[in-house]
């Protein structure tokens, strides 16, 4: 007996109901599952009592929570919750801080707001003599890299020692991060070249990377200047700081088999840990033997004399610091997608020279091919670094080989490969730099390793580790679920700085011989020099001790 096919539809209609229904309910997981994530506030400066608008998704429909520089809004405070806005009362005792939207699937990233009664007022007049006083700051909105003219008086014919300070943006963008940002400040950097101008009257500077938004002073030897509030444009995305580390660490160099007859000398430039936006409170403890200068250029010169022939003596200095993790989220469209070719960072940070070879053919062809027809730097840097993941492969045991030779032999340590990465990058244009540190385990050793930043317009320096992007295998040192994605944008609290690109040293005395390194700690023009009848040494660089982690 054959079913008709009107009675299979009715058999199997209930299993086809089913199905959509399971289908909705799918859809509806993937839709509304996910955590929250907010695309714009306003009022970005506002008062306590003024209605805050939150626009985003994934907020449900179900009300979740808001959190208003970590102060929470009562239930009568909220007027409006849909998947797409909330409209909430801001609280009488919020202050400034991140705004984040919580709900039974995660938290949002933080957006900045500020309490307008926060803002420095700019008083007229009322400045105590000699001291630095800013009139006005223009534009008051602006992007990493922007250009700032600062107007007042008292600043100084020049900068001398001078600085400016902008706040420095909070670590407190990942869950579990309390905040202990308010109130620190981060100084344009001398390193990329943010000081313009500087005159009694008017100072122009760039903005630095880790910069936020609010009070911007002025710092000279006369004392500080009144602040004036800022806010940093963020469209072309954010630098998020997280898990900070705190670490004490001794760094030392063995001098020994010296030359020295009487009446001679040995000059050592050495590196020190470097102030940065992730390596923050960085504090010289203890320098052995005393410094001639204590901090050049990131460099501290250290004069030894009196070695009778064969001597041995030790340099060290021990830092404590605190490190942060950082994450670069980039809206990639929103890049400026042309760079500024007459600022001095873009002129310095594109250069060929023997450290990165950026205009040799090879190196020209290779870039070529890796960019093709990519105009936007992002992506072009991507791509360069996808190039150089699949050509190499890593070897430590080569030691440090050029960026020309590793390019042409397909392998190298991360000492080649950082230097091809910038090489490359270079010559398509986007300035780049090679970071020289080392990186601390799990077993709280420390292993000398260098890598890289590339900067972006209207963002910054975007940090990227190709070795370990490219899974070099270092022991005990934790390895993220897919390194070659995470090592392009973001980098760990393990990661110690102790150059930042070629660090520029001379010579001290007229009459003074450049010795070669006993080997490679960091990039400098000048590592030692000898004089009188001091000719030659030898000697190494200990691994970095790691005193403590906290």
């Amino acid at each position: 007996m054959k079913t008709s096919i009107p009675a299979l539809l009715r058999m199997r209609l209930p299993f086809v109901i089913l199905a959509f229904l399971l289908l909705l309910l799918f859809l509806n997981v993937v839709i509304t599952g996910k955590a929250p994530e907010i695309d714009s506030i306003e009022p970005k400066i506002g008062l306590p009592g003024e209605v805050l608008l939150i626009k985003g998704s994934h907020f449900g429909r179900e009300r979740g929570r808001v959190g208003i520089s970590g102060i929470f809004p009562v239930s009568s405070a909220y007027l409006e919750w849909s998947p797409e806005r909330i409209s909430v009362r801001i609280p009488e005792d919020a202050g400034s801080g991140l705004v984040y939207v919580m709900t039974s699937m995660g938290r949002s990233d933080g957006v900045l707001f500020t309490n307008k009664n926060d803002i420095p007022v700019v008083l007229r007049g009322g400045a105590a003599p000699g001291t630095p006083y800013i009139e006005s700051v223009e534009p008051e909105r602006a992007p990493v890299g922007g250009l700032l003219v600062i107007s007042g008086r008292n600043f100084g014919p020049n900068r001398e020692t001078g600085l400016v300070f902008f706040p420095w943006a909070p670590a407190a963008d990942a869950p579990g991060q309390p905040s202990d940002g308010g109130g620190s400040s981060i100084a344009a950097s001398q390193t990329d070249f943010d000081y313009e101008a500087w005159s009694d009257g008017e100072i122009r500077v760039r903005i630095p990377v880790g910069a936020g938004s609010g009070g911007v002073f002025i710092r000279n030897d006369k004392g500080d200047s009144n602040s004036v509030f800022f806010e940093l444009d963020q469209s072309a995305g954010r630098r998020i700081f997280s898990d900070k580390r705190t670490y004490t660490v001794q760094s030392s160099l063995d001098v020994r088999n010296t030359s020295e007859k009487e009446g001679g000398g040995l000059y050592l430039w050495i590196p020190r840990v470097q102030e940065g936006p992730n390596q923050r409170e960085v504090q010289l403890l203890n320098q052995e033997p005393k410094a001639e200068i204590e901090n050049h250029n990131g460099l501290t010169l250290v004069y030894l004399k009196d070695l009778p022939r064969g001597a041995s003596r030790r340099v060290a200095q021990t830092f404590i610091l605190d490190r942060y993790a950082v994450e670069c989220r980039i809206q990639t469209d929103r890049l400026r997608q042309d760079y500024d070719t007459e600022r001095p960072l873009y002129k310095a940070y594109t250069v060929s020279n023997s450290f990165t070879p950026a205009s040799h053919p090879e190196i020209e062809a290779a870039a070529r091919a890796a960019v093709g027809r990519e105009k936007n730097p992002y992506r072009k840097a991507r791509l360069i670094y996808s190039y150089l993941l699949r050509r190499m492969s890593y070897d430590p045991a080569k030691g440090y080989r050029d960026a020309v030779t590793g390019l042409k032999e397909k392998s190298g340590d991360s000492y080649t490969y950082a230097t091809l990465f910038v090489a490359l990058l270079r010559s398509a244009g986007i300035p780049a730099r090679t970071i020289a540190g080392y990186v601390i385990t799990d077993g709280k050793s420390a292993k000398p390793h260098f890598w890289t930043e590339f900067y972006l317009e209207n963002f910054g320096w975007v940090p990227s580790d190709p070795s370990l992007g490219d899974k070099a295998p270092i022991k005990d040192l934790p390895v993220p679920s897919d390194p070659e994605t995470y090592y392009f944008g973001s980098m760990s609290n393990r990661h110690i700085v102790f150059s930042r690109g070629l660090v520029q040293a001379k010579r001290i005395s007229p009459q003074g011989r450049t010795l070669e390194p006993p080997e490679m700690h960091s990039l400098q023009t000048v590592y030692a020099e000898g004089v009188g009848d001091f000719s030659s040494f030898s000697g190494s660089w200990n691994d970095l001790q790691v005193v403590g982690v906290y």
